[in-house]
């Protein structure tokens, strides 16, 4: 069945989508510090500047950074906890950003965290993980598995409670990352004791272009139809695999690829319907479906990649944040009641 349909622009995002500026094509070798620079401009400042009026009282939660020894160094992660009182306990959510595997920091989801930590009562860890191209695979999905066993060591320092909840999510390529390391804590015995309850995909990058099998193109239609997409293009997405420098068939680059899926938890998942990566995100949902992995799945049709932090006034912008929480309660209710279909 085609999924084409969905790409049919949004009436109330076309006059939007269309008076977007044109951004000109590279013309020479990526400079990953311009690319930063615009990217931090486009999606961490407009992100703020639209979030700023709901931002909670800063007495509402508490913020620690902490640092995390890798084979670099050490990268850091930011942890926000609701204030509550003595003895309060938590579930808690690891986020990582996303932005081509190139861009984002702890600026990048840090507003929308603090609202997140305050409304639903939640611990979050915000991870600052290694960038490309200046480390390839596997440096920065190192670092967010490291970070989400050191969530899995630490709940005391969230007062966190993982039995109450313990999710990760992602957005784009942070959702590659998320599903990646879904996948390796299923099979690792360190996760034993403190399992994951449940996972969220936000629009996520799931199977290199290249990768893609041969018998089931025809599911991936979007590359092709989405290829000129606004905001996110396939060019743009075959640029941010590139620097990761591993092979497209790696199970690690293309998540979709991974042999199982029975035993994975509860997942939760938004789609757009305007975006070249459409058909790997609903075609890994009916993956998890047919392994009977409970799963949520919330589509938006004519709607490109990212458009919930650009356009963010729009009321299908509102309707995808207000599901996402849903869907995070959702999580959150399947953790408390038994997994449920």
């Amino acid at each position: 069945m085609s999924n084409n349909h969905l790409a049919a622009v949004d009436p109330e995002l076309a006059p939007l989508i269309a008076a977007l500026p044109a951004i000109p094509p590279p013309t020479g070798p990526i400079n990953p510090a311009v690319v930063r620079a615009r990217m931090s401009a486009m999606f961490s400042g407009v992100a703020k500047k639209n979030l700023a009026p709901y931002l909670p009282s800063e007495d509402a939660y508490h913020v620690d950074e902490y640092k995390i020894p890798n084979d670099a160094g050490e990268f850091a992660i930011r942890t926000y906890r609701p204030a509550a009182e003595d003895g309060a306990t938590f579930p808690v959510l690891l986020v990582v950003h996303g932005g081509g595997f190139m861009n984002g920091d702890l600026e990048m989801e840090d507003f929308s965290i603090k609202i997140l930590c305050v409304e639903l009562q939640i611990a979050v860890v915000n991870v600052d993980y290694r960038l490309a191209p200046e480390n390839p695979y596997p440096a920065g999905l190192n670092d967010v598995y490291d970070a989400l066993k050191w969530t899995a060591r630490n709940p005391d320092k969230l007062h966190a409670d993982l039995r109450k909840g313990f999710l990760v999510s992602g957005k784009s390529s942070g959702g590659n990352f998320a599903a990646v390391v879904v996948h390796r804590a299923k099979e690792d015995p360190f996760f034993a004791d403190t399992p994951l309850t449940g996972f969220i995909l936000q629009m996520p990058a799931l199977c290199h272009p290249n990768a893609v099998p041969e018998s089931e193109k025809d599911k991936f239609a979007s590359m092709e139809q989405c290829k000129d997409a606004p905001l996110f293009t396939r060019d743009a997405m075959l640029n941010a695999y590139a620097i990761l420098k591993a092979e497209p068939t790696n199970v690690e680059i293309s998540p979709y690829l991974y042999p199982s899926f029975a035993g994975l938890p509860p997942a939760y998942m938004q789609v757009c319907g305007l975006d070249p990566c459409r058909d790997e995100g609903l075609a890994y949902a009916a993956k998890l479906k047919e392994n009977g992995v409970p799963i949520k799945l919330d589509v938006y049709p004519g709607a490109p990649h990212a458009f919930n932090v650009i356009f963010a006034q729009t009321k299908i912008a509102q309707k995808w944040n207000a599901e996402f929480k849903e869907g995070v309660r959702w999580l959150l209710g399947q953790t408390a009641g038994g997994s449920k279909a």
